[in-house]
C-alpha cells in the first residue's frame, strides 16, 4: 500500500489536500481485498463515524464490550461516547493518524455529503517515541513555540467536563479508564534498547462485522506497516484475544514480546490477550531488493 502521506506533507489533524488525505483503492493496495473501497486519511467530520465504526467492530469484545460496557445492551447508543471522545482528543496530537477504509459515492473527497460515504473500517495509528522533540524532527510533532500545541490539552479538558455532565451509560465508570490506568507498565517495551522505539503503534483497528474477512484490515494495517518502512522504524501491536495470527499474518513476525496485562498492579492483568508483537525496523530498500531478486 504505497501512502502519498509523508511527514513534510502532514498540515494538521484535519488537513483536507487530497495528496495528504487520499491513499489509494483497496483494490490496488491489497491483492486481498475483495470489497472495493478507498483508503485514505479520516476527516474532521467523521469523528462519529469512526466511533460508531468501533462500537459495532469491539461490541463483543472482551475488553472494550464485556467489561468496559456491560450496560451496552441497555444504552446502545452511548457506547460511541467512549470512542468518540478518545478520537476528539487525540485527533488533535499530531503524532496520531486515522487513517479510514470507504465506500459509496464521492468516498474519497470531503465535497460528498456524510450519508454518501460509508466508512466500513478505521485504523488509529500514534508514533511512539522517546519524546515529543524526536517525533516532532521527524516530521510528526510541533515545535514547542507552536500554539496549535494548546489545542489538545484545550479539547481533552472539555471531553473531561463534557464526559461529567453527560456520562457514557452503557460503560462500568470503575473500567471506562482501565487503559489509561494501564499506561506506564509497558515502558519497557518500547525502547532505543531493543530497537523498539521509535515505532508506529496500532492503537485500534475496528472493520465493520458485515465487511470482514474481506482483507479491509489487513488494507488498514498495511499503512502503518509502510510508514515504518519507509521511515526505518519498527512497528508494534497489542492483539486482541484471538487476533494473534491475524498480525502475524499482517507481518508482525516478532513475538510475543510481552503482554498488555503484565506488572504488578497492572489493572489489565485478568484480560485475556493483550500479546506484543512487532516488525523489527527495517529500510525501505531491503523489500526493494527482495522483490527485485525474485
Amino acid at each position: 500500500m504505497p501512502s502519498s502521506l509523508t511527514p513534510s506533507e502532514q498540515k494538521s489533524p484535519s488537513s483536507s489536500s487530497q495528496p495528504t488525505q487520499y491513499l489509494g483503492t483497496a483494490s490496488n493496495l491489497s491483492s486481498l481485498t475483495t470489497t472495493p473501497c478507498a483508503i485514505r486519511r479520516a476527516f474532521f467530520s467523521e469523528q462519529r463515524a469512526i466511533a460508531r465504526v468501533c462500537t459495532a467492530a469491539f461490541w463483543n469484545d472482551v475488553l472494550f464490550g464485556q467489561l468496559i460496557h456491560p450496560h451496552r445492551l441497555q444504552y446502545p447508543n452511548d457506547n460511541d461516547l467512549y470512542w468518540l471522545r478518545r478520537t476528539q482528543v487525540d485527533w488533535w496530537d499530531w503524532s496520531h493518524i486515522f487513517i479510514v477504509a470507504t465506500t459509496g459515492k464521492d468516498s474519497v473527497s470531503r465535497r460528498g455529503k456524510d450519508d454518501e460515504r460509508i466508512i466500513i473500517g478505521q485504523a488509529h495509528w500514534s508514533r511512539i517515541a522517546d519524546s515529543e522533540a524526536e517525533n516532532y524532527a521527524a516530521g510528526w510533532g510541533l515545535a514547542w513555540w507552536d500554539p496549535r500545541r494548546l489545542i489538545k490539552p484545550i479539547v481533552s479538558l472539555c471531553v473531561r467536563l463534557i464526559s461529567w455532565l453527560r456520562p457514557n451509560r452503557a460503560a462500568d465508570p470503575e473500567q471506562e479508564d482501565i487503559i489509561e490506568r494501564s499506561y506506564g507498565f509497558l515502558d519497557h517495551i518500547w525502547t532505543k534498547a531493543n530497537a523498539r522505539s521509535p515505532s508506529w503503534y496500532l492503537e485500534s483497528l475496528a472493520v465493520a462485522p458485515a465487511h470482514r474477512g474481506q482483507g479491509v484490515g489487513r488494507t488498514l494495517v498495511q499503512w502503518g506497516l509502510d510508514q515504518a518502512e519507509k521511515e526505518g522504524i519498527a512497528c508494534s501491536v497489542i492483539s486482541a484475544v484471538g487476533k494473534e495470527r491475524f498480525y502475524q499474518r499482517c507481518g508482525f513476525d516478532v513475538g510475543p514480546v510481552g503482554r498488555s496485562g503484565e506488572g504488578e498492579g497492572n489493572p489489565l492483568d485478568k484480560v485475556p490477550g493483550g500479546l506484543i508483537f512487532f516488525r523489527e525496523a527495517r529500510a525501505a530498500t531491503e523489500r526493494e531488493w527482495k522483490e527485485t531478486s525474485r
